[in-house]
């Protein structure tokens, strides 16, 4: 067990490529946090830099309070996991799971016992006695996580592990997973560009793009309260509709002006009006909480219909007024295309960012 610690991590590839850029970051001992962005965004360099395997340019890399960043791969006791799964051809799913154990000299029946404890958990006892390559590829993975989790390393690793099984194997392994972290007690680092599996499975996401961290926070905070657009857009299906307006005010309250439409926003501060007022900024509300009604009610705005996508027992409606488009996600019905329909803006689900720099305005 490790609380991790990354102060002022950056990583400089020929000099030039800034793939990690002074990232800090606090992951708590026992705790599951997920590095979380699109491709090249510096996630699994950070995770590499975890394990060693790669140096950085600049900062310190702590578990606990020992400085790990000039120590070695085999000397830092961590457990890797990578997106594609890697088993020992010529030896026996019992060989496989049971060789971090062997090599470090364990007894015998205590290998016997925790193979087949971690085997149980995979759902992999009855494939213990075949040869590993004869496996399917989501079944080869399952190998690969028995085998990391029999050991008790510091830290585990886990590089995309579910990117490479179907579907339904790819649930199952979330909920194992999640179960297993919970009942070891053991620090973990989970980076994946999901933002599904972040939420699902994570304590904490610690959002990245183009090597910076955006936002460290549980999912509920990093979902609820993006600090800047592109968070609110990457987490979410879909992610977050934005639309650029004026703040203006009227008789008192904040008006929105996205020339299209307006919204009032009744309880917004003085401070707010007096700071924004006249300027250009950018409101965000995701998809879930759009009002949409078929028919005319107060405080709604009449929109036209341009697309439905069914979503199980969901659809995702795109919406347009004027040169506005907007997504909202309601409940199963029938709305066809080219109908109109109202839809409100709830307040409370508003956010706000400012329009030069696209960060949260704090209200």
């Amino acid at each position: 067990m490790a609380r991790v610690y990354l102060e002022n991590l950056t990583k400089i590839f020929e000099g030039k490529v800034v793939a990690v850029d002074k990232l800090t970051l606090e992951i708590p001992d026992k705790g599951l946090v997920s590095l979380l962005g699109p491709s090249g965004c510096g996630k699994t360099t950070t995770m590499r830099m975890i394990a060693g395997l790669e140096t950085p340019t600049e900062g310190r890399i702590y578990f606990n309070d020992r400085d790990v960043t000039d120590i070695p791969p085999e000397d830092r006791n961590v457990a890797m996991v990578f997106q594609f799964p890697v088993v020992y051809p010529g030896m026996t799913v019992f060989e496989n799971i049971a060789f971090p154990l062997v090599a470090r000299k364990t007894p015998k029946n205590e290998i016997q016992r925790r193979v087949e404890e971690v085997a149980d958990i995979f759902g992999i006892l009855d494939v213990l006695p075949k040869k590993a390559h004869l496996l399917d590829a989501g079944t080869k993975q399952k190998v690969v996580l028995a085998r990391t989790f029999v050991r008790r390393p510091h830290v585990y690793l886990l590089d995309e592990p579910l990117t490479s099984v179907d579907p339904s194997t790819r649930v199952e392994l979330r909920t194992v997973l999640k179960k297993l972290q919970s009942h070891l007690g053991q620090t973990m680092v989970y980076v994946t560009h999901d933002q599904s599996e972040a939420l699902t499975l994570a304590d904490r996401i610690a959002v990245m793009n183009e090597g910076r961290l955006l936002q460290y926070g549980s999912p509920e905070e990093v979902y609820n309260n993006p600090k800047n657009t592109f968070v609110g857009y990457f987490l979410g299906n879909p992610g977050m509709n934005f639309i650029g307006c004026s703040v203006e005010e009227e008789r008192g309250s904040c008006i929105l002006d996205a020339e299209d439409f307006k919204v009032l926003l009744p309880d917004m501060p003085a401070s707010f009006l007096r700071d924004f007022a006249g300027r250009k900024v950018v409101f965000g509300i995701r998809p879930e909480n759009l009002e949409v009604s078929t028919q005319p009610v107060p405080e709604a705005i009449s929109f036209l219909v341009i697309l439905v996508e069914p979503v199980g027992n969901r659809l995702v409606v795109h919406l347009k007024r004027g040169e506005k488009v907007l997504k909202a996600k309601i409940p199963r019905q029938e709305i066809a295309l080219r109908q109109e329909v109202w839809v409100r803006f709830p307040p409370e689900f508003l956010k706000v960012f400012d329009g030069e720099t696209l960060e949260a305005v704090e209200i």
